[in-house]
């Protein structure tokens, strides 16, 4: 019987290895020093070619065309990047009055080859001279990015400040809004201890001004310096882009369907019209094969217009439709459709990246496109032990040759076909379970035979 089991084994094994012409296509990789590991970007081919949208039908050989394990990298999270603080320049505010309030006062600005001054009026067009400081004026403008934050910096007083201020925001030094009405500022010192608090926290803002000022009532705020943050700056991976051209679709006016050639990670859309000063509410579907219904995935508005001797387009949608092949692009033909021509798509997506084991010798392939493969990938923490720690091996970096995709198998294994091998597969299993059950039998009947002769004896 182990002897028998370990011929079934051996042949199931033969049955269900698989080999670089089981798959359609291949694509060589160029692997770079030595590692244990390495990780590759999923080129374009890929998702064209493979059969399906997960791509589960994808291997990875050695060159004696042995598969060696490999894994998906997870979707990476996009980085959020912290600027440093920008010193602005700052402009005193000082009024004649102990009881003046600024907002019965105008503010203009004078920029010469010497430098930037600030001039303060009263509403009557009279120059105000004064000593009491008031507040203080922050130019923004240089700033491209939205405010979300100062920190000021002042000369220490005697005996400690402990303050509160106003901050306001504005365009033209006319009108002015309100984005802290009574923000804490705290510098005391006591027994060898420091206690400062000198940042105000700001809703995003983009203006070109700012200006600080306190309650007649308290002390001025000698201010030395002052900075301005911005808020955290997402940046996202570059993205990859597919354009195709849309078809009419017979019988239904306003439908245009778009074929991308391939399963992509779609999450942004791009419609680019064929006029231009048009504005077009559309509705987005998408469907995996040509034979299944649409989906809605997305409403949007696509316009493009002429502005200022330039053109303005609607920014791509973000999109969460899953690895989708088809889309369409729906417009209410009572809402004046696209005019002449056709429109086209924009698709942007994030490539994959999958890393494979380095076991057998170079030059690896990416081999996909198989109509009976199964998925074989391990989770990524399965294949590389401590992965996302400081103990993790290292993980090198591997590319795609030029020339790209070339035949391995052949179209034909794309198409659904008789599994030869699940067939000996099974029927090996089949003979297996076979031999056993007669082999089970045949000693039953042995022992049935030799029961009776053993009775006598054992009396």
């Amino acid at each position: 019987m182990t002897r028998l089991s370990l011929l079934v084994l051996l042949l199931a094994n033969a049955a269900a290895a698989e080999t670089p012409r089981d798959f359609a296509f291949g694509i060589q990789l160029t692997t770079e020093a030595d590692a244990p590991f390495y990780r590759v970007e999923l080129p374009a081919a890929v998702y064209e070619g493979a059969v399906r949208p997960d791509r589960g039908d994808l291997r990875v050989f050695n060159t004696d065309e042995a598969m060696v394990p490999f894994a998906y990298l997870p979707a990476a999270n996009p980085v959020r990047e912290k600027r440093s603080p920008v010193s602005v320049p700052i402009f005193p505010l000082r009024v004649e009055q102990p009881d003046t309030d600024l907002n019965g006062l105008a503010l203009s600005v004078s920029r010469t080859a010497a430098g930037t001054t600030l001039n303060l009026t009263a509403r009557d067009g009279r120059p105000i001279v004064g000593e009491r400081l008031a507040g203080y004026v922050l130019e923004t403008s240089a700033l491209e990015e939205p405010i979300a934050a100062m920190v000021l910096a002042w000369t220490p007083p005697a005996h400690g400040l402990t303050t509160r201020v106003r901050v306001e925001a504005g365009d033209d030094l006319a009108n002015w809004r309100t984005l802290a009405g009574d923000a804490p500022l705290v510098d005391l010192e006591y027994a060898g201890h420091h206690l400062t608090r000198d940042r105000i926290e700001l809703p995003p803002t983009k203006a070109k001004y700012l200006r600080l000022s306190w309650a007649p009532g308290q002390p001025p705020l000698e201010l030395t310096a002052a900075r301005v943050e911005a808020g955290e700056r997402v940046i996202e991976a570059p993205r990859r882009w597919t354009e195709a051209t849309g078809t009419p679709i017979a019988g239904h006016d306003g439908d245009y369907e778009f074929d991308l050639k391939g399963a992509f990670p779609i999450d942004r859309i791009g419609i680019d019209l064929p006029e231009i000063n048009s504005v077009v509410p559309a509705q987005l579907y998408v469907r995996a094969t040509a034979q299944e219904p649409w989906r809605p995935v997305a409403a949007l508005v696509v316009y493009r217009l002429r502005q200022a001797d330039a053109e303005v387009a609607s920014s791509p949608t973000v999109v969460n439709s899953g690895n989708m092949r088809y889309w369409m692009l729906r417009v209410d033909p009572n809402s004046g459709g696209l005019g002449s021509g056709r429109p086209r798509i924009r698709a942007g997506w994030l490539p994959q990246e999958l890393v494979f084991a380095a076991r057998g010798g170079a030059p690896f392939t990416i081999a996909y496109g198989s109509s009976t493969a199964a998925p074989s990938a391990l989770p990524i923490a399965t294949l590389v032990p401590g992965y996302g720690t400081a103990s993790a091996p290292s993980i090198g970096a591997a590319t795609v040759q030029a020339g790209a995709s070339t035949p391995l198998g052949g179209p034909d294994r794309l198409r659904k076909r008789v599994d030869g091998k699940r067939l000996l597969l099974w029927a090996t299993l089949v003979l297996g379970v076979a031999l056993l059950g007669w082999m089970a039998w045949r000693l039953s009947r042995q022992l049935a035979a030799a029961e009776p002769t053993q009775k006598p004896r054992a009396e």
